[in-house]
């Protein structure tokens, strides 16, 4: 939430969330945003963005 209307990439979120030492696979991040979508996505759209070839963007409230 504190990077509302950022482009974040996978990279980005795999080191804040996972740490740098994780060993895993990128496609987690895929996975998670998958499960956050649905739980977070209701009528007015998607809340989680795919932005190709750069990351994912967090709608800001509107």
């Amino acid at each position: 939430m504190l990077n509302a209307g950022r482009v974040l990439s996978k990279a980005q979120i795999l080191d804040h969330v996972w740490k740098f030492d994780f060993q895993g696979d990128s496609g987690i991040v895929e996975t998670y945003v998958y499960y956050l979508r649905r739980k977070l996505d209701g009528p007015d759209g998607q809340l989680i963005r795919t932005v190709r070839g750069a990351g994912y963007l967090l709608r800001t409230a509107t």
